[in-house]
C-alpha cells in the first residue's frame, strides 16, 4: 500500500502508471491539451491490450476559443478509440488506472497541469478500498450523464464545433481594437446533473483569462512525437507468454501455419497507420545468446487500414489468437530473411547502438537510460521509430539479405 504526495512531474507519474495498465483507464478533467491527448492516444494505439478508455471533460466554446481545451486533442483521442463524454461545471481531476492505481488533485490533463504549473496531488497505489471508492464515483457520474441524455462527444460534433471556434477566433482577432474586447461566448454543451447549476448567469464583461490560470498555447507540441515521426514502425508478432522459436524462418513458418503472408494483426484498430509507411516485422523470440528479445527479420510497405480489415471465425485462415488480434493491415514489397529468426537484428542491439535516438519521444532526451529504452516496447503491438533507427535497420537488413538471402512478399 502506498500514498504519495505529488507536487511536481505529475505527468511523469501518470505515464508510468499508464505503461503498467492492461485493462482500463478512466479520466475526469475539465481541460485537455493536444500534447497530452496525443501521448495517450499513441499509447492506446500501440498497446497490445484492449483498453477501455473513458474520459469525462467539459465542452464549452469559450474554452476552445481561448485554448484551455483542445478540439484537436479530443479528435485525436476519439481516433485512438477513447470514449468521451461532456459534463457541464466539471472541476474534478481524477485518473484511475485498472481500477487500482489513482492520481487525483489539482492538475488538469494538460501540458501545463502535468509539467509546468504549481500543482498538488496524491498518488495512491494498492489501496483497494479507496481505489474502489474512486471508481464508484466515476461510474456514478458517468451513469448520471447517460441518464440526462446523449452527451457522448462524437467526431461529427467536434467537426461542427471546430467550424464555430475557427470563425469565433477570427472575429476575436478583429475585435481586439473594438470597445468590447472582453466579449464572452457562453455556448456550452454537456450533461447538467444539478438543475440549479446553470441558474447563475455570467456577466457580459466576463474575464476568461482572469478566471482560468491554465491557458496554453494551442500550437504547443512539446509532448507530441508527431513532427519527429518519419512513417516507420516496428510491428511485434508473438507474445511474451508464447515466444516464437528462433529456429523458425519467418515466411516458411507462415506458410506452414496457413497464415496470410501479407497481413499483420492487431488487438485494436490501427487507424493511424497510413499507406506507404515502413513497417519492420519483429518476432518475440530469443537471440543467439538466450536473451528474450524481439528479433527484426524484415520490412515492408503498409497499405492504409480500412474499417473492413477484420478477420472472423468463418475465414479459412482464422486462428485462435485472432480472437485477441482481429484487426489487420496489409503490406506490400516485403523482404524477409530466408534464414532462422535468430539471425535477425535484436532490439537489444538496436537500442544499444542508437540509445535514446531509437524512438521519437526520447530522441531529445539523452538522459534516458538504456534500461528504460529497452522497456518502451513492452506490452505494445507496434511502436514508432525515428528516421535514424529506420536507416539503421534498413541498412543492416539489406546487408543480411545479400549475405543470407530473402523471401519476397509482393
Amino acid at each position: 500500500m502506498a500514498i504519495q504526495l505529488l507536487h511536481k512531474n505529475i505527468g511523469g507519474e501518470f505515464f508510468k502508471f499508464l505503461e503498467e495498465t492492461t485493462k482500463n483507464i478512466y479520466i475526469m478533467s475539465p481541460f485537455i491539451s493536444y500534447p497530452t491527448a496525443h501521448r495517450l492516444a499513441t499509447w492506446l494505439e500501440e498497446t497490445e491490450h484492449r483498453i477501455d478508455c473513458k474520459i469525462i471533460t467539459r465542452f464549452n466554446r469559450e474554452e476552445f476559443i481561448q485554448g484551455a481545451n483542445s478540439i484537436k486533442g479530443l479528435e485525436r483521442l476519439l481516433e485512438a478509440g477513447a470514449d468521451l463524454f461532456a459534463l457541464q461545471h466539471l472541476h474534478t481531476k481524477l485518473y484511475v488506472f485498472d481500477k487500482e492505481n489513482i492520481i487525483m488533485g489539482s492538475a488538469n490533463f494538460t501540458l501545463s497541469g502535468f509539467f509546468k504549473n504549481h500543482e498538488l496531488g496524491l498518488l495512491i497505489k494498492n489501496e483497494i478500498q479507496f481505489s474502489q471508492q474512486c471508481v464508484d464515483y466515476f461510474v456514478e457520474i458517468l451513469t448520471q450523464i447517460h441518464e440526462k441524455g446523449d452527451y457522448r462527444i462524437t467526431k461529427d460534433l467536434l467537426k461542427k464545433e471546430l467550424e464555430y471556434v475557427t470563425n469565433a477566433t477570427t472575429r476575436l482577432g478583429k475585435m481586439k481594437k473594438s470597445s468590447n474586447p472582453n466579449e464572452y461566448n457562453q455556448k456550452r454543451w454537456g450533461a447538467v446533473i444539478d438543475v440549479n447549476e446553470n441558474s447563475i448567469q455570467s456577466t457580459p464583461n466576463y474575464n476568461f483569462k482572469e478566471h482560468f490560470d491554465i491557458l496554453e498555447d494551442i500550437t504547443t507540441q512539446d509532448l507530441s512525437d508527431e513532427e519527429l515521426f518519419t512513417g516507420a514502425r516496428i510491428k511485434f508478432e508473438g507474445n511474451s507468454t508464447s515466444r516464437i522459436s528462433n529456429k523458425d524462418v519467418y515466411v516458411k513458418r507462415k506458410k506452414l501455419l496457413h497464415e496470410y503472408l501479407n497481413r499483420t494483426f492487431y488487438p485494436r484498430k490501427p487507424s493511424s497507420i497510413q499507406e506507404g509507411e515502413y513497417i519492420f516485422i519483429a518476432l518475440l523470440s530469443k537471440d543467439k545468446y538466450g536473451n528474450d528479445t524481439p528479433l527484426i527479420v524484415g520490412y515492408a510497405t503498409t497499405l492504409a487500414f480500412k474499417e473492413e480489415n477484420v478477420i472472423n471465425e468463418t475465414d479459412f485462415n482464422s486462428k485462435k489468437w485472432n480472437v485477441r488480434y482481429p484487426y489487420y493491415i496489409q503490406f506490400t514489397d516485403g523482404k524477409f530473411l530466408k534464414t532462422p529468426i535468430e539471425n535477425g537484428i535484436s532490439l537489444i542491439e538496436l537500442c544499444n547502438e542508437l540509445k535514446h535516438k531509437v524512438y521519437p519521444n526520447t530522441q531529445n532526451s539523452p538522459q534516458v537510460s538504456i534500461t528504460e529504452i529497452l522497456k518502451r516496447h513492452h506490452q505494445k503491438a507496434h511502436i514508432k521509430i525515428t528516421n535514424e533507427a529506420k536507416r539503421f535497420l534498413k541498412t543492416r537488413l539489406d546487408k543480411l539479405f545479400d549475405e543470407q538471402g530473402y523471401d519476397s512478399i509482393l
